[in-house]
């Protein structure tokens, strides 16, 4: 029986690592496409056609691929971040760190892909110190932020705000899209899965939220989508359980 057990428990896993890795595949082929064959067409261009182009039309070639490439870049880090996540390899290297430090890391981070958007902060001073693997909630915060950015219209403004409660500390993103049908709230985090509003915004990769909402069990918290009205934005929360209070001497919880 023990060996039975643990036959069908390797089969399954076996099974489990051969979808995440056709999945993986399947989302390589399909979403890598786009960025290089931007890039491709804009360095042939500036091969083929560098006589007849003028600083400008250099520029704005360059400048496509360089958006192209760290679009790429971010992409293959989240699958890199997925793949480690769902075998298990990530560990929490803990450290104490202040929300306001995350928030200042992700801004800097997002600054190139916010555009004439607004983002307003709200972060309340005196907040409790985390206890976490600060890079990891980096990035999640920063997942949820780019998220904001692609479902924001032109010119659109973001929230981004925290508040502490009952042992917990929250952090809310809001955008000014088109909000998250209540029938959608769940599937957002799913891994792959994507949706668009028409043309305007652009479908993304479905990795980076499910990413987040794995990085934050991993901690004990949770992200959700917050009650929205469809047209009027959406709100996702990201949730940390607080440590006990923490003697500043020892930087131990008591």
């Amino acid at each position: 029986r023990v060996q039975l057990e643990a036959s069908l428990r390797d089969e399954t896993l076996g099974k489990e690592r051969e979808q995440l890795r056709s999945a993986l595949l399947s989302s390589v082929s399909h979403d890598l496409r786009t960025p290089l064959a931007t890039m491709i067409g804009s360095v042939s261009s500036l091969i083929d056609l560098s006589d007849s182009l003028d600083a400008a039309q250099r520029a704005e070639l360059l400048d496509n691929t360089l958006s192209e490439a760290r679009r790429l870049d971010r992409y293959i880090q989240k699958l890199l971040d997925m793949t480690r996540l769902g075998h298990g390899e990530l560990t929490l290297d803990r450290d104490w760190i202040g929300l306001d430090d995350i928030v200042s890391v992700v801004m800097r981070r997002s600054k190139p892909l916010v555009g004439d958007l607004e983002v307003k902060l709200d972060i309340p001073t005196g907040l409790p110190l985390l206890h976490v693997h600060p890079a990891l909630i980096e990035q999640a915060l920063f997942n949820v932020l780019e998220n904001a950015i692609r479902f924001s219209p032109p010119r659109g403004r973001i929230w981004l705000s925290a508040a502490e409660d009952e042992g917990w500390l929250h952090v809310d993103v809001r955008d000014s899209g088109p909000g998250i049908s209540s029938d959608k709230r769940d599937q957002v985090f799913d891994m792959f899965h994507t949706f668009s509003h028409g043309d305007q915004y652009a479908a993304g990769t479905g990795l980076g939220l499910a990413i987040c909402r794995s990085i934050l069990a991993a901690h004990g918290g949770t992200v959700s989508v917050l009650e929205s009205a469809t047209r009027t934005g959406a709100t996702l929360r990201l949730s940390l359980p607080l440590p006990k209070a923490v003697d500043s001497t020892a930087g131990e919880p008591l």
